[in-house]
């Protein structure tokens, strides 16, 4: 069982690579108190906008060595977070940091998986003409977007669209249902069955 935080504030680190819009929603209600968690780095992959935005909010951040996959083993162990959020991080976890985290991994990703896995998940959707698309949040495991599913939100498809105006939608609902599923996890019970994720038991 998991997701019972009461005695304390539970810790948490958002990883990223780019914008770090998704970033900025999440620190946001964590210093507003609304997600009940403290933030206590940004580890981003490289120079991009995202550690600007932890710049104006306060936030410590941290750009990854090479090679990054150990810097970012060293750096999350001695943070030892209670959840890593992944908002845009474009590279794949380790299966030795996902054996040992899991499942306190999650992430978010700009379609109805397992649909359109993988980069570009908008752009992917768009191309092929969908008409159903959305997000969906999953806890991570060794796989591309494979881990079990915590939340999805569709959204219906206007043929009048362009691919900006998807972006658009797309990222209204990311910045929307992210904090709040972040805070479920952390504060709700849920235990994981196969590929299922069952809250409340």
């Amino acid at each position: 069982m998991h997701g019972l935080f009461q005695s304390r504030l539970p810790r948490i680190v958002v990883l990223a690579s780019g914008n770090g819009s998704n970033f900025q929603t999440i620190a946001e209600k964590s210093i507003s108190g609304k997600l009940g968690a403290q933030i206590e780095c940004l580890i981003v992959d490289r120079e991009c906008f995202a550690l600007e935005r932890a710049l104006k909010l306060g936030i410590e951040s941290h750009i990854l060595k090479k090679p990054w996959y150990e810097d970012f083993e060293r750096v999350t162990d001695e943070i030892a977070p209670d959840l890593i959020v992944l908002a845009g991080f474009m590279r794949i976890i380790p299966e030795n940091m996902v054996k040992k985290y899991f499942p306190r991994i999650v992430n978010i990703h700009p379609s109805l998986l397992p649909a359109f896995p993988g980069k570009d998940g908008i752009n992917q959707a768009f191309e092929y003409g969908v008409k159903i698309t959305g997000i969906t949040i999953h806890f991570v495991d060794s796989g591309v977007d494979t881990g079990p599913i915590i939340f999805q939100k569709a959204i219906e498809v206007d043929e009048k669209w362009t691919l900006n105006e998807l972006e658009e939608r797309i990222h209204k609902l990311e910045h929307e249902h992210y904090w709040r599923i972040i805070r479920k996890i952390l504060y709700e019970p849920y235990k994981i069955e196969g590929r299922k994720v069952l809250w409340g038991v």
